[in-house]
């Protein structure tokens, strides 16, 4: 009964993730007139050595489909952080212990294209990843028109590629997760599926994945998200669905050694630590990694609410401090 019960399991976490199950209403189609910040939780263990929660944070505004489902994140520069929403929306703020961080500096705005024709195909944003250089280049990935679009750092678009026609994905099972890794090639994982796909650069350039099989952390698990540690290693953020909860979900950090290149080995991570008592129940999916000065490395962390009435936007900070972990236990 394992397999019709993990697929009743997969069907239900589709359906609670589709945009809108719970819809508020009314829901305005203009950006929300204020974004309200409130801290809900402070510092705490995560019981994984090296690893400790720093703050929780609720973002809220009023119903609009503007603000909210956001699918995946990234550092923007000068203590910035931005989110990209299944519904195709940026939304650009000040990392929440700032000094600087100002409600007139929560920001939203359309994902733009330069050719028209890609408005209506090109919304659900389900990944995005960057070359970490000042500069740097960013690609964003979208499920239902499986696409990848490539950004210069201002958020210029350059070029998309879409891919369609050459993967056998479910229309909402895409690009759920994609991490350009720090060699230059591009490790994606897509949704509800056994496999893993590594580019050898650009895939907007060259569609040419190898496909390596991928091995869950943990059983009913699916990924949402990954980034890479200065180390090299790359988290990932899981996701399931467990009706204890209020929302119903559970979820976890875990953690791989990057591929090494022409490997075919499975790629299989091992958890780090569970959220259950260490974070509120929530669909974690936007993950984004910052090297701070001191050694200590901030992992940041959004949930997409799904638009639902009965979710919230989180944002949480994660410390990882390698200096902490003693020599037993080191990688």
């Amino acid at each position: 009964m394992r397999g019709p019960v993990r697929l009743i399991a997969a069907l239900v976490v589709a359906t609670m993730c589709a945009p809108g199950t719970w819809l508020r209403t009314p829901i305005s189609t203009e950006n929300p007139k204020s974004i309200a910040l409130e801290q809900i939780s402070g510092r705490s263990e995560t019981g994984a050595p090296g690893w400790s929660v720093e703050s929780v944070w609720h973002y809220s505004a009023g119903p609009s489909l503007r603000f909210g489902g956001f699918s995946a994140l990234l550092p923007a520069g000068a203590g910035r952080l931005r989110a990209f929403s299944d519904r195709g929306f940026l939304f650009t703020f000040v990392e929440p212990d700032r000094e600087e961080e100002l409600p007139d500096r929560r920001q939203i705005a359309d994902m733009p294209f330069n050719d028209p024709s890609l408005y209506p195909i090109l919304w659900d944003i389900e990944s995005v990843t960057h070359d970490s250089s000042p500069e740097g280049d960013y690609w964003v990935g979208f499920e239902n028109t499986h696409a990848i679009h490539r950004y210069s750092y201002k958020t210029e678009p350059e070029d998309v590629r879409i891919i369609r026609d050459d993967v056998d994905w479910y229309d909402n099972g895409g690009l759920e997760a994609m991490e350009r890794l720090s060699d230059g090639r591009f490790l994606i994982i897509p949704e509800r599926r056994d496999e893993a796909l590594i580019l050898e650069s650009d895939p907007v350039e060259a569609w040419d994945p190898q496909i390596i099989p991928y091995e869950s952390a943990a059983e009913g698990f699916a990924v949402t998200d990954l980034a890479q540690l200065p180390d090299g290693r790359v988290l990932t953020v899981m996701r399931d669905v467990d009706w204890g909860n209020y929302p119903p979900f559970a979820g976890l950090l875990a953690i791989v050694d990057v591929p090494e290149v022409g490997s075919v080995k499975p790629l299989a991570p091992k958890v780090l630590f569970r959220f259950e008592g260490v974070l509120p129940p929530e669909n974690y999916e936007g993950l984004a990694v910052s090297e701070q000065k001191d050694g200590r490395v901030v992992v940041w962390m959004i949930s997409d609410d799904n638009l639902a009435a009965m979710q919230r936007t989180l944002l949480v900070k994660l410390v990882y401090d390698p200096s902490a972990i003693p020599d037993t236990v080191k990688r």
